[in-house]
């Protein structure tokens, strides 16, 4: 059998005009049929690059061997003869089988587990459909049509609004919220300051590793620990990893409600009235809700206050963080390409930017822009780093306060 006809199947199966990085899958007799590009542990892989000509590279285990198109027969390709051995064992592969191992290898790599075959086949067909939609997406990534590309990842197995019950836990405002809380300062920016393009308080040291909210909708919890981590550093020079789940525990006489969801002032409220808030490590995180188990002796880091940003005003926005350091701020994140975004600048002309569409709770640590002049702010997020760029996402800046980064941007005071 001939290479390009095996290519070609493939084609078929695994949408050769996708994403420059998606990676074709080859099989061989040797490794019983399993997609090599699926398992971590598989030592031969072949990625085909996009265009008009097709440059395979054939990696077994440590040696890469890249083949030019003219030469892409395995009957008269001049490479090494473990290679030409290897290749000659390739075999199509059914789509059928390819996505039981993608199945297989989703839920080995994330640890999912279901309670009975009948919610398994019901998940199995969530990631189908999943797999499918992130699939045409990239399509229209490769032809220019969208800035961001998406991946399967832990939340692959979720409906949309599943995901969306499950992780996104920012509460609007309620009567009793405003009752308890008090008025903040509003921040007023400094007439005539410079701006640079762009702005990454990771590299001062302001910002500790990307956490994972889990399967509780504390995100309120994480975006106002980040915020006060950061200032508390710029003031202290020490980056203290502050508790969120005192936070979740601790904050119910202020109107949040843990694991159900809640609100970054009032976190901050909280910490000002409490002097002080514990640290992670005595107080660890459980992803549930639990009695306040607060520990003075425990305290790591203070604040006195918090400001809020004036409501959609993204230059102000700009400032802060620009001058003062991360700012904590609610978006829209109810969206699918939000579920999967894995790369690149996200934008989508459906993601709200009122009030009442902002659902969760992020940590804005700067801000950048790309060769194509494209602006974005850089987001730490918390469901953990095998989402997003590391945990990370880009959302596009200045784009009529998409996602309505600016509506409730807040900081503490320290």
């Amino acid at each position: 059998m001939r290479i390009p006809l095996i290519l070609a199947a493939l084609c078929a199966l695994t949408a050769c005009d996708g994403p420059r990085h998606s990676k074709k899958v080859f099989v061989t007799q040797t490794h019983a049929s399993v997609p090599l590009l699926a398992l971590p542990h598989v030592s031969a892989t072949a990625n085909v690059g996009i265009g008009p000509h097709i440059h395979p590279t054939i990696k077994f285990g440590h040696s890469t061997q890249q083949i030019h198109h003219a030469h892409f027969d395995v009957h008269t390709i001049q490479q090494p003869s473990y290679i030409h051995t290897e290749f000659k064992k390739l075999v199509p592969i059914s789509l059928e089988n390819l996505i039981e191992e993608e199945w297989k290898a989703f839920k080995l790599t994330y640890n999912k587990e279901y309670p009975t075959e009948e919610i398994e086949r019901f998940r199995r067909e969530v990631f189908i459909e999943n797999r499918a939609k992130i699939a045409r997406f990239n399509q229209e990534y490769s032809k220019g049509k969208t800035n961001y590309v998406q991946q399967l990842n832990p939340y692959g197995d979720l409906l949309n609004h599943e995901f969306n019950q499950l992780l996104n836990g920012f509460r609007r405002f309620s009567n009793l919220t405003a009752q308890k809380i008090p008025v903040p300062s509003t921040f007023i920016p400094s007439a005539n300051v410079a701006i640079p393009t762009s702005v990454d308080w990771r590299q001062v040291g302001a910002v500790t590793d990307v956490k994972s909210q889990g399967n509780c909708l504390s995100c309120w919890a994480f975006a106002a620990a980040g915020a006060l981590e950061a200032h508390w550093f710029r003031k202290t020079g020490q980056l203290v990893d502050i508790s969120e789940q005192n936070l979740v525990d601790c904050t119910r006489d202020y109107d949040n409600d843990g694991c159900m969801g809640g609100l970054i002032d009032p976190a901050f409220q909280y910490i000002r009235a409490n002097d002080g808030v514990d640290g992670e490590e005595v107080y660890p995180y459980e992803a549930k809700d639990g009695q306040c188990r607060f520990r003075r002796e425990g305290v790591v880091a203070k604040c006195t206050g918090y400001v809020n940003i004036a409501e959609a005003d993204e230059k102000g926005l700009e400032i802060a963080v620009s001058t003062l350091g991360p700012v904590a701020a609610a978006i829209d994140a109810s969206r699918e390409g939000f579920q999967f975004y894995s790369d690149g600048i996200y934008y989508d002309p459906e993601c709200g930017n009122g009030q009442d569409d902002v659902n969760h709770a992020v940590l804005i640590v700067g801000f950048g822009q790309e060769p194509n002049g494209q602006k974005y702010w850089l987001v730490k997020n918390s469901y953990g780093s095998q989402w997003g760029i590391g945990g990370y996402i880009k959302m596009a800046k200045d784009a009529n306060n998409h996602c309505g980064i600016a509506n409730q941007a807040t900081y503490p005071l320290v």
